[in-house]
């Protein structure tokens, strides 16, 4: 299984759509994150802990997920890389088939998450600008925001599987 999934690396300018995309194989078990240099490693293992935690059911399979920055967002910090945790655990999830949900293609999340599962979403004007001008629905908890192509509720859709908290 593959896909891909739309988020925002913030940068001077403003936040700037990169892709994450990603697989599942009948290869080595586990989870790998590439494109995040040294911030790859720390992500992996929050996800990993959040979904142990929680008692989730991952198959025995390889996930790999990929980031994709381009060189005109500059040198990798912290305090940007901390928004792609949230997509990226909804990317992890969904290649394992945890969430009800049939495609993650046209879509934008973005996000931070803590060890103890709790969410927080920047979310900004020019986050949805970014989903009109890209024709992306927005994953978002908030029920204060709208946009363009429809919102899709976060809680909702990790409710099925695990408690996550939205701030």
């Amino acid at each position: 299984m593959e896909t891909q999934l739309q988020s925002c690396y913030f940068t001077k300018k403003g936040p700037a759509l990169i892709t994450l995309f990603g697989y599942s194989t009948r290869s080595v078990p586990g989870l790998e994150i590439n494109g995040l240099g040294k911030y790859g490693r720390a992500i992996k293992e929050k996800i990993v802990f959040v979904t142990r935690t929680r008692g989730l059911q991952v198959p025995i399979k390889r996930f790999v997920l990929n980031v994709e920055i381009t060189d005109e967002v500059g040198d990798l910090e912290s305090s940007s890389v901390k928004w792609l945790e949230y997509p990226l655990l909804l990317h992890y999830w969904f290649l394992a088939g945890l969430l009800p949900i049939s495609k993650l293609d046209n879509c934008l999340a973005v996000g931070s998450l803590t060890p103890s599962g709790v969410v927080e979403e920047p979310l900004t004007d020019s986050i949805i600008d970014l989903c009109e001008t890209y024709d992306l629905h927005l994953i978002s908890s908030s029920r204060d925001v709208e946009s363009p192509q429809g919102v899709i509720d976060g809680k909702e859709l990790f409710g099925a599987v695990a408690d996550l908290s939205f701030k």
